[in-house]
C-alpha cells in the first residue's frame, strides 16, 4: 500500500502525550523567537534563576578550565563519586551539624544531573502514598508530579492573602487529615520568597519525625536570605535533624543557584542512609558525569588537588586524591 507523504509533519503522534512548556521554558522559547540571547543588548531575563554574573568582589575565583583524567572517560558510580559526596557531606556538617553526635557521611548523599533530575529520581522511588505540595510553588513541579502513577498527588493552596503562612497546626492537620505519606515544597520558596526557618522550620522538621511524613525539601535558594542574622546567613533542615539516618527529611540542592553554575547541571540529594543511590532509580539512570563535578586545581601536596565554589562565607571545596577510588 502506498500512503501519500504530508507536505509538513504531523503536529502530534498519537504514541506520545503532549507534554506543555513550564512558564520558564515558553518565555524563553518565544524570547529567542524575537531576538533574545544571554548576550544580546536589550534584554534582560528576570524569569529565570540564572545567577551567572561574573566574578563577585571577594567571592573564590570563578572555574574557567577543567582537566579531565583518562579514568574519568569510565562510567561513574550510581550515587555519584564518594570524593564529591564526601564533601558535600562535610559541607553541611560544617554549617548545621557542629557539635551533634548524628553526621551526614558520603552515604547519604547522591548525586544527580541537576535539580530536576534529583527531585524526579526521588519523587520515581516514591510508594503508594499521597503526596502533598503547595500551590504556588515552584511551576515544574506540577508536570513531574503528573507523570507518575505511584503516587497520589495533592494540592495544597497557600492564600496570598495570608503572606503564604502555613501554620503548624495545619500543616499537622493536613498530614493526618488527608493521609499524607510525604511533602513537597521549596525553601525558600520559588517563587514567593517565604521562607521557613529558625524555630518554624524546627517544627516543620519535628512534625516530619512524628507523623513519619517524608519532608521532600527544594533548597536550592537556600543561599539567599536577606532577613537573616548577618549577610552570610543559610538555610536548611539539615540543621533541625535529630539523626540524619532515621528522620524523614530528603534534602534537594545543587550547583546551579547557591553556586552560580548552572550549566554544570550538578545536583544532589541529602536523605537517609538507606535511601541509597541504588534505592533511588538504579534502574532508570545510570550514573552520573565523571568530569563534571571533579575539576581540579593544583593544592598543597603532589597528586592532591582542591576546587571551590560559592559564595565567599561558604565555599563547597573538595579536595581529592587523583589515587582516590571511584566509590
Amino acid at each position: 500500500m502506498l500512503l501519500k507523504m504530508q507536505d509538513t509533519p504531523p503536529e502530534t503522534i498519537a504514541s506520545f502525550r503532549p507534554v506543555p512548556r513550564t512558564g520558564v521554558i515558553f518565555v524563553n522559547e518565544e524570547a529567542t523567537k524575537r531576538g533574545y540571547h544571554a548576550d544580546a543588548p536589550g534584554w534582560c531575563n528576570l524569569g529565570q534563576g540564572q545567577p551567572e554574573i561574573s566574578p563577585l568582589p571577594g567571592a573564590p575565583e570563578r572555574i574557567r578550565s577543567i582537566e579531565i583524567d583518562p579514568a574519568d572517560h569510565e562510567y561513574a558510580p550510581v550515587p555519584g563519586l564518594r570524593e564529591v559526596r564526601e564533601a558535600i557531606a562535610e559541607l553541611y556538617n560544617q554549617l548545621y551539624r557542629k557539635g551533634k553526635a548524628s553526621q551526614y557521611t558520603a552515604d547519604n548523599v547522591a548525586i544527580a544531573s541537576g535539580g530536576r533530575a534529583a527531585l524526579t529520581r526521588v519523587v520515581a522511588s516514591l510508594g503508594h502514598v499521597n503526596l502533598g505540595h503547595f500551590l504556588p510553588d515552584y511551576t515544574a513541579y506540577e508536570e513531574l508530579l503528573d507523570s507518575f502513577r505511584t503516587f497520589t498527588s495533592i494540592p495544597i493552596l497557600l492564600e496570598r492573602s495570608q503572606g503564604y503562612d502555613f501554620p503548624i497546626s495545619e500543616l499537622q492537620k493536613e498530614i493526618l487529615g488527608r493521609g499524607l505519606g510525604a511533602l513537597l515544597l521549596s525553601n525558600p520558596c520559588n517563587p514567593t520568597g517565604k521562607l521557613i526557618s529558625g524555630e518554624l522550620l524546627e517544627q516543620w522538621v519535628a512534625t516530619a519525625r512524628e507523623l513519619d511524613c517524608a519532608f521532600i525539601l527544594d533548597e536550592f535558594y537556600s543561599n539567599y536570605i536577606w532577613n537573616g542574622d548577618s549577610p552570610t546567613s543559610t538555610v536548611s533542615a539539615a540543621e533541625y535533624v535529630q539523626d540524619v539516618n532515621q528522620d524523614p527529611i530528603i534534602l534537594l540542592n545543587g550547583l546551579t543557584k547557591n553556586w552560580r553554575y548552572p550549566g554544570w547541571r550538578l545536583g544532589w540529594t541529602g536523605r537517609r542512609e538507606w535511601l541509597r543511590g541504588r534505592r533511588l532509580g538504579r534502574e532508570r539512570w545510570g550514573g552520573e558525569s565523571s568530569p563534571a563535578p571533579r575539576p581540579r586545581y593544583p593544592h598543597g601536596t603532589p597528586g592532591r588537588h582542591r576546587w571551590a565554589v560559592g559564595p565567599a562565607a561558604h565555599p563547597l571545596q573538595l579536595e581529592v586524591s587523583s589515587a582516590c577510588p571511584p566509590s
